[in-house]
């Protein structure tokens, strides 16, 4: 398949094609109780569930493969066939499952949708540049409204802090929306490159 390139983060993207020998699915669930301690403390207790699913596949190749999914439920009974499509971001070890391709079915089952895939694969990180530029912002607010040195003995008590602080604030907002424009983007380019490999993995039997 076709890699990704998007700035720095190249995506390469893989599928396997295999035939389902066994599945299991079972549920976990956990109990977490905070407080108490006395008659006249109350305690709370966060009851949360994960479902597993765990399934035998033997790929064109022979080889058998164990596959393991967490909070999802994709219906799938021995002998069907499956295509799973994969991502990964070069120089990592880890890859992440997509989608799943029932061929027996034609039914497609997201497995990670692209807006979590493009966290996973850190393809918008965190620069830290908008902070940067925020303070070099503010800072240049306060010179160009500080009075001359030789009026005040601290003059840059004097300067606009306020106006200054404004600024700061709008350069951080403004790169905020920046980067969640960029994640927008990602995703849908993720979205458009996962579905032409469903189509071809449908093209596959």
């Amino acid at each position: 398949m076709d890699d990704l390139n998007y700035g720095s983060a190249q995506i390469k993207f893989w599928q396997v094609h295999g035939e389902v020998l066994d599945t299991d699915r079972y549920s976990e669930t956990h109990v977490q109780a905070h407080g108490g301690g006395g008659y006249a403390h109350t305690s709370s207790v966060k009851v949360s569930q994960t479902t597993h699913q765990n399934f035998w596949i033997r790929d064109d190749d022979g080889r058998e493969r164990a596959i393991q999914l967490e909070d999802t439920s994709i219906p799938l009974r021995p002998g069907q066939r499956i295509t799973l499509i994969n991502a990964q971001r070069q120089g990592c070890e880890r890859g992440w499952m997509c989608s799943l391709v029932n061929h027996a079915t034609d039914q497609v089952h997201e497995i990670t949708s692209p807006k979590v895939l493009q966290h996973r694969l850190r393809m918008v990180r965190i620069t830290g540049i908008s902070l940067i530029l925020a303070l070099i912002v503010a800072a240049l607010v306060v010179y160009l409204t500080m009075p001359p040195r030789g009026y005040f003995e601290q003059p840059w008590r004097m300067a606009e802090w306020g106006w200054a602080i404004t600024a700061g604030i709008a350069v951080l907002i403004w790169g905020g929306w920046r980067k969640s424009r960029r994640k927008n983007q990602v995703t849908k380019t993720l979205k458009a490159r996962i579905d032409v490999a469903i189509e071809r993995a449908q093209q596959h039997t």
